[in-house]
């Protein structure tokens, strides 16, 4: 649960600029991610906890000795459910008054990036093409596409070790 639950947020937080053409508020999102964070701890670690004591899983009633940790983990996922509020409210009010994106908002040198955001219909005047290796993104000058009909780019082999 945890690592869908982070990943989807994490991609929402990610493109987000891309999506909207507008940038969220970062202490809202940080704030975001500490209650979650918080929360699903205060949730699942005492689960476990509980799993080690002995406490089946999926059962109606509790042994009487669970009871308060079950109300304290109840009381806690109520806490995470909330936290989503925060974010919610970020995205919304973001989405209608938060600042212009730049283009690339995260200097990321992938294809999505290279376009406005939100991209136009289309996203590119003519398909680009895809040139160098997978695995120099981040490497200062490498190129990963080519546009407006500058075809003339030498693509070096890279070795197979």
């Amino acid at each position: 649960f945890g690592g869908s639950l982070f990943t989807i947020f994490a991609g929402i937080y990610f493109w987000f600029p891309k999506m909207t053409g507008r940038m969220y508020d970062e202490r809202l999102g940080k704030l975001h991610f500490w209650l979650t964070f918080i929360g699903f701890n205060l949730t699942f670690f005492p689960m476990h906890w509980l799993g080690i004591q002995g406490m089946p899983r999926r059962v109606a009633d509790y042994v009487p000795r669970f009871a308060d940790l079950n109300m304290f983990i109840s009381l806690a996922s109520f806490g995470l459910g909330a936290s989503t509020l925060v974010f919610l409210y970020n995205m919304t009010r973001s989405w209608r008054f938060g600042p212009v994106a730049e283009a690339n908002p995260w200097r990321s040198l992938t294809l999505e990036w290279q376009v406005s955001s939100p991209p136009p219909i289309f996203n590119f005047d003519e398909i680009p093409q895809v040139v160098g290796n997978p695995y120099e993104y981040g490497v200062p000058g490498a190129r990963h596409a080519v546009f407006n009909g500058d075809r003339t780019v030498e693509v070096e082999e890279v070795p197979v070790h």
